[in-house]
């Protein structure tokens, strides 16, 4: 091989080297994922709740009516709070 010839592939090679690029670092960063998770519901919580009836027709009874679906729909508010409560 020509001493000219040698000279131009050892100048080239010594150039190449200054015309790669720095590699860049990719610093990882920390990813926040939100997972749902399902609870199951106790049977006690999702019993129905007794809706009363009256057995006479009159005001007594009524008012003893609306006294225990009163108690009975507060006792469905409790068992819905504590449904809301089972995921928090």
């Amino acid at each position: 091989m020509p001493r000219a010839q040698q000279l131009l592939i050892l100048a080239v090679l010594l150039v190449l080297p200054a015309c790669a690029t720095k590699p860049t670092v990719v610093t990882p960063k920390v990813v926040t994922q939100t997972v749902t998770k399902y609870v199951a519901v106790p049977a006690e919580l999702t019993a129905a709740c007794p809706i009363e009836q009256p057995k006479l027709r009159t005001v007594a009874e009524a008012v003893r009516v609306a006294a225990a679906r009163r108690e009975s729909l507060e006792q469905c508010n409790r068992q819905l709070d504590q449904i809301r409560s089972l995921g928090q």
